[in-house]
């Protein structure tokens, strides 16, 4: 990794949970990166210091932090995030807690006192009882309202387990999403599903054909492949003709489906696709079941049919 000595990198941001994809960056390995250009830095008797906060953006995916999973914080990198300096997520988007409730951690103490504190000597005296508990110094806004009661009460309430079993429900209920999207020849992966985040497309009749003659229809079947090599059975990179029409087959179907009030289901690109493709998350307390699942499918195929 080189940098121009007149350029020095001082902040890496990692993501927790892509917005669309939902991806999970390898948080580890990049810290690595990190930490080996500060110490190369050290030793080469560098005019400049090598200091690189390194900072996890967990806004989506960050309440994978709860899971007891091996799986899931293997998946999620949940329990690399101890090397980073600092990490946030916002319980209000997984775990359905009220608008707004974001959680913003750092690893080293007195960091946020020690940037952001004014020390106004009208608002804040040591010598006060409780004076170490007055978190107005550590924030730039001061007066702030009481977000965390809102995660603290959810996780008095559901404790760890509770809320960890949350975020676990809802990987499984996607899989069950994606099992039963692979069983069906009108949809396909638009890329490898995450543990959060489950991207597709809708082909309608005209547009599979179209596919089929080209040989590209993905592979179904029943069973869960586990491969990550096999993974590329399951979804196409649409070619671009196609992907045209595809991208106004997505438009039109979500107007007809908001117009019809049967649902509101987002589409967004994707790096890897040149046509717009839909996008399913689970956020909040509600189950999803088989018969949610059905309906979303059946109710696309039934409006998307003459597209």
């Amino acid at each position: 990794w080189w940098v121009s000595p007149k350029r020095v990198p001082f902040f890496v941001a990692c993501t927790a949970g892509s917005t669309v994809r939902g991806s999970f960056d390898e948080i580890a390995e990049i810290v690595k990166v990190c930490r080996d250009y500060e110490s190369r830095g050290l030793k080469s008797g560098c005019q400049y210091d090598r200091s690189i906060w390194v900072h996890v953006d967990g806004a989506w995916g960050g309440s994978a932090i709860f899971s007891s999973r091996p799986e899931v914080r293997s998946d999620t990198h949940m329990d690399e995030i101890k090397l980073a300096d600092s990490f946030t997520f916002n319980p209000h988007k997984m775990l359905g807690a009220p608008q707004q409730t974001t959680a913003f951690i750092v690893r080293h103490r007195n960091a946020l006192r020690n940037a952001n504190a004014a020390g106004a000597k009208y608002l804040f005296d040591p010598r006060k009882n409780g004076a170490e508990y007055d978190l107005g110094d550590l924030s730039y806004t001061c007066g702030r309202r009481t977000d965390a009661v809102k995660l603290w009460a959810m996780w008095k309430y559901y404790g760890r387990l509770g809320l960890g079993a949350r975020v676990d429900q809802k990987v499984d209920e996607l899989q069950l999403f994606v099992d039963e999207l692979n069983r069906r020849q009108s949809f396909c992966l638009a890329c490898k599903p995450w543990p959060f985040n489950v991207n597709f497309f809708y082909f309608p009749p005209r547009i599979r054909d179209k596919l089929m003659e080209r040989g590209l229809i993905p592979f179904h079947d029943n069973n869960r492949i586990g491969n990550e090599e096999n993974w590329v059975h399951r979804f196409i990179e649409v070619p671009e003709d196609i992907a045209q029409e595809l991208a106004e087959v997505s438009v039109t179907l979500k107007l007809r489906l908001h117009e019809a009030g049967e649902m509101i289901i987002p589409y967004q690109p994707l790096t890897n696709q040149k046509a717009d493709c839909f996008r399913l998350v689970l956020a909040g307390k509600k189950n999803f079941s088989v018969v949610d699942i059905n309906h979303i499918l059946d109710t696309m195929e039934k409006y998307g049919a003459d597209l």
